[in-house]
């Protein structure tokens, strides 16, 4: 169990694909100034100098770029909609090779798709980057299981990796009836943050909690109670070292933000990171 609390990290993907830095400073500088949140997942959009231009203007505000957000792989293995939607987006993310030479010091994460490509696999042993995240890809305990097979065999190759588990990607397809069955889900997922390999360590260190309005990819938190909340809270919490909260946001949210929607996500985010907190989730 965690001694220790876990940091917060929030996604840029919150401002859509194809957003102003200045839009997410404006959502989420004031979390980052009391502490409430540790740090950004960037998704990793090309070209490298506007990248570059997105984490200077994060500097400047103290919010602190810790890990990228890279190419998920596995489009094919997608739904027709989501195939379209992630081959299209996938399109505008740099490849890792390129992150890894501009920014070392930034950590990477990727689905299980991506790190299962043997090109890939040579570029993570050559360079051995600072840390890389899997996360899972498929809908429940198969796409669990792909990650973890991930994580043995980089490990075994003394790759600094840990598993990512999105939480909307393991409930994925079962949403309608998610109230039904959430204590056994949270049971099931606890027994993934448990898991160690063959020295000890845990397999899964790290949950992406997507809070979006875009249902197809978030949680449905406006039809999960606070005991819902809670329960995870005192189930899987102690277990993980990072919590990464995914944003997106619905219909043309997805790829861009006007100052009308930044002002209406502005209010749900502090209603929600209020929940958060009174549940234990944040603490």
């Amino acid at each position: 169990m965690s001694k220790v609390k876990p940091q917060y990290f929030v996604s840029t993907d919150s401002i859509g694909f194809f957003g102003k830095p200045e839009q997410f400073v404006k959502l989420w500088k004031e979390y980052f100034k009391n502490k409430t949140l540790n740090g950004v997942e960037v998704i990793a959009l090309k070209p490298i100098n506007q990248l570059d231009r997105l984490i200077e203007t994060f500097r400047k505000n103290n919010i602190p770029v810790l890990s990228f957000h890279g190419r998920t792989g596995g489009e094919s293995k997608l739904d027709f909609k989501s195939r379209i939607i992630m081959t299209f987006l996938n399109i505008f993310i740099e490849e890792m090779a390129y992150l890894l030479k501009y920014f070392p010091e930034v950590e990477y994460l990727s689905h299980t798709p991506y790190f299962e490509k043997k090109t890939v696999y040579e570029e993570v042993i050559k360079n051995q980057p600072k840390k890389i995240w899997v996360e899972n890809h498929l809908p429940g305990k198969r796409g669990v299981e792909d990650a973890i097979k991930q994580i043995n065999i980089y490990r075994k190759n003394g790759v600094n990796i840990c598993g990512m588990l999105d939480i909307y990607h393991y409930v994925a397809h079962s949403e309608k009836i998610l109230p039904k069955k959430w204590s056994n889900t949270v049971e099931e997922l606890r027994t993934y943050f448990l898991l160690r390999d063959c020295q000890g360590k845990p397999l899964f260190c790290g949950i992406h909690f997507p809070i979006g309005t875009r249902l197809a990819d978030s949680l449905p938190l406006d039809n999960m109670t606070d005991k819902m909340l809670k329960l995870f809270a005192e189930k899987i919490i102690p277990h993980v070292e990072r919590v990464v909260f995914e944003n997106q946001q619905k219909n043309l949210g997805l790829f861009f933000s006007t100052n009308k929607m930044i002002e209406d996500q502005r209010t749900r985010n502090k209603n929600v990171f209020e929940r958060l907190k009174k549940t234990g989730i944040i603490y």
